[in-house]
């Protein structure tokens, strides 16, 4: 017989589970999990290259969160968020980040340059047309709620 602890870990277990994502979940995360799947090896090493070791871990995160999850969560969007601002150089003024300056080392008109330039844009353009993809679905969710 199971006694109450047992059956609380039980529960506690089930609700830290991740949930399966939707239809209209999967529908809005397939650019992104197109890319992902296509250009993962990529990504890490642009990240790696511009942030180190750190901001290629983030990478593996988000990989990994977005193949066990098929959506985009709170969290991954988060990580998504980090990837484009490293890819994007966007932080690499802030002295508190851990990555700061890698990118100092790469010669401008080194051919990676322009890689890391089409993954930028990619990663832009998914997660872009990713939201959009969100917001038409909550608005078709909300029209079958109101009809």
């Amino acid at each position: 017989m199971e006694t109450s602890l047992e059956t609380t870990a039980m529960m506690l277990n089930k609700t830290l589970e991740p949930r399966a994502a939707t239809s209209a979940e999967a529908f809005a995360a397939k650019p992104v999990l197109d890319l992902f799947r296509n250009k993962t090896s990529d990504l890490w090493h642009a990240a790696r290259l511009l942030g180190g070791y750190d901001a290629g871990r983030i990478v593996d995160k988000c990989a990994a969160r977005l193949d066990a999850q098929q959506r985009i969560d709170g969290q991954t969007e988060i990580l998504l968020r980090q990837i484009l601002g490293i890819l994007s150089l966007e932080e690499v003024e802030d002295p508190e980040k851990s990555f700061m300056g890698f990118f100092a080392v790469i010669d401008p008109s080194d051919p990676v340059v322009a890689e890391i330039c089409l993954l930028t844009d990619q990663l832009h353009d998914a997660l872009a047309l990713s939201g959009r993809r969100q917001h038409w679905a909550a608005r078709q969710a909300h029209a079958s709620i109101e009809a």
